[in-house]
Order: structure tokens, then sequence, then C-alpha cells
């Protein structure tokens, strides 16, 4: 499977992307302009998943206490968890 390579605009240094077949592998169900959304975030796979994990509610006991995600992850678990089809709630 070929990864497209972004160019980070806080540095210098290209990183693997994320392809929507990805996405839709970690995040399951979800509508076209959450894909788009995920993909405009230009995050790792690591920072979707671990945005995933914390929807889910997967994780450590102090990874469960509420602590506020922040950052990258932040943005992604707001664009996945405002999902209709995730959430069940699509007409």
């Amino acid at each position: 499977m070929s990864r497209s390579l972004l160019k980070s605009k806080r540095d210098d240094q290209v990183r693997p992307g994320i392809s929507s077949v990805e996405e839709r592998h970690v995040v399951g169900a979800v509508t076209d302009n959450t894909i788009s959304a995920i993909l405009k975030e230009k995050a790792s796979l690591e920072e979707l998943q671990i945005a995933v994990s914390y929807l889910r509610g997967e994780g450590s006991e102090l990874d469960c206490l509420g602590y506020p995600l922040t950052g990258q992850v932040g943005g992604l678990y707001e664009v996945v968890s405002a999902d209709a089809l995730s959430a069940g709630t699509e007409p």
C-alpha cells in the first residue's frame, strides 16, 4: 500500500499521511464529509487511533478520567465524535 507524504507546516520534515482507506479502517462507518475533514487535519495514523480510542472509551484508567484531549488528537476527536453515521443518528 502506498502512502502519501505530507510536509508539516510546523517544521520542514516530511511524514507519511493517512489514506482514506486507512481512515475508514480505524474509524469504521463514517460519512464522506467526516473522511474529508480527517484528511484536512493532516494527522498521523497514530493520532487518529488515539482519538478513536478515546471516543470508544478504551485506554487506561487514567485515560478514562476525563482529561481533555488537545492539539491534533483533540481536533480529530471533535471531527469523529460529531459524525452522525458513527453516532447512529443519521436519518
